[in-house]
């Protein structure tokens, strides 16, 4: 053992006579452990907060979106082979997207109706586990697989013509709550762009049955958006043989711009692609900007605790300053005496910071695992698009919050430890 590190530690004990200089040096390491708790856990509900609502923006959206700025494509069947050729792609499917109004019998809702076609649009969307959630309920244990089975049988439906010989329509829970209508009921779909009659534009009026009700736990999806079949969709919006576009899935999310540049590439022009990350740049880039501050705002704590390291030091340094006369006329040199309250400082980093990191970790797993913890403190779904706590534990910001912190803490030992450094042993051994 060096002795920089031995007499370091040494100094860090508790005498009857310095236990105030320990006690402080304990207040420093709670410091340090509450601020890289705190830090941790944060960032792991903020990092599980935004995975958690991409994945619900995603399972409404695809990752890219196929379009023609010449407005609906015609041959989206050999679009869709060329999309699904490019490497990445995993899955297409055509889509129409039209505005008008579902009519029930006491109320009336403007929606967004899509047309879908339901042998594909499972494979880019998670339509099939929403369905399923519908039937089962938020608070059904039931896993996604099993979920997307029940889903799968009731978009096929759309496919099928109902008992009631009226064309099969989806609607979100909110807007079925909103309208007093549920599985088997009929509403009237109103599209403002009809035929052209004597007296005007007239709008167009269709007769559907409820078939399926999806909850993708989103208010803002819930409440706004009603699924057809695509040849439905063609018939009500006057589309003759033709799309809006062609949803695509791929691989690997975060490659979804290079992807989307290559089927541009490919289809040549007039046809482009739009991304996820484009459409909802501004809601990530805030939550992004959010965890940042966020945890400024929390290495305030550390830093706070880094001032205590400094305290401590100081007045180890005054109180030890026999001693460091002596070890000068021993022969320590000015780096060695550095080296000792150095040491003393990043023990009690260290130890700070190694029981922040296990705690915050123990918190984080427990909140994730834990279903009595998880529903402490409950969500109002109607504000919020969660109805928990999300936690995503990431390594990687563990270990950097750890290296901050230890960084921190060494930075607060530097001046402490160059004063005890510059002690004249003459002066402190004049008077003995």
């Amino acid at each position: 053992m060096r002795y920089e590190f031995f007499i370091g530690l040494r100094y860090l004990r508790s005498k009857r006579r310095q236990t105030f200089i320990s006690v402080i040096g304990l207040i420093s390491i709670l410091g340090v452990f509450m601020g890289v708790m705190a830090l941790n856990v944060v960032l792991a509900v903020m990092r599980g907060f935004e995975e958690e609502l991409r994945d619900k923006i995603l399972g409404v959206n695809s990752h890219l979106v196929v379009l023609s700025y010449d407005g609906p494509i015609r041959d989206y069947e050999r679009i869709k082979r060329d999309i699904i050729n490019t490497n990445g792609v995993v899955g297409t499917s055509p889509f129409i997207y039209g505005q008008g109004m579902v009519v029930g019998e006491n109320n009336v809702l403007g929606a967004v109706i899509r047309g879908i076609d339901p042998e594909n649009a499972g494979g880019v969307t998670n339509i099939e586990e929403a369905l399923g959630r519908g039937v089962v309920g938020r608070d059904g244990k039931v896993k996604a697989d099993e979920l997307k089975v029940i889903g799968h049988d009731l978009i096929m439906k759309l496919n099928k013509e109902t008992q009631s010989g009226k064309p099969p329509l989806i609607i979100g829970k909110e807007l079925a709550s909103n309208l007093g209508i549920s599985t088997g009921d009929q509403v009237n779909l109103v599209s403002p762009f009809g035929k052209v009659g004597p007296f005007g534009p007239q709008a167009k009026i269709k007769r559907f049955e409820v078939v399926g009700v999806f909850d993708y736990g989103m208010v803002e999806y819930d409440s706004s958006i009603a699924y057809v079949g695509l040849k439905e969709a063609m018939d009500f919006f006057e589309m003759g043989s033709r799309v809006t576009g062609v949803e695509a899935k791929v691989k690997d999310i975060y490659q979804a711009r290079k992807i989307g540049e290559k089927i541009t590439e490919n289809l040549g022009f007039p046809f482009y692609t739009r991304n996820w990350e484009e459409v909802n740049k501004s809601l990530f880039r805030a939550l992004r900007f959010e965890r940042i501050a966020i945890a400024i705002f929390l290495g305030l704590i550390i830093l706070v605790a880094a001032l205590d390291i400094v305290s401590t030091l100081t007045m180890v340094v005054m109180e030890k300053g026999k001693d460091i006369a002596i070890l000068r006329a021993m022969g320590a040199t000015r780096k060695g005496i550095m080296r000792i309250f150095i040491t003393d400082g990043m023990i009690i980093g260290f130890v700070g910071t190694i029981l922040g990191s296990i705690a915050g970790f123990g918190l984080c797993y427990l909140v994730k695992t834990s279903d009595s913890i998880k529903n402490l403190i409950p969500f109002d779904t109607q504000v919020y698009p969660v109805s928990e706590f999300p936690v995503k534990i990431e390594p990687l910001y563990f270990i950097g919050v750890a290296i901050v912190s230890l960084a921190i803490c060494f930075l607060a030992t530097l001046y402490p430890s160059y004063q005890a450094s510059r002690k004249d042993p003459v002066e402190s051994l004049r008077y003995e």
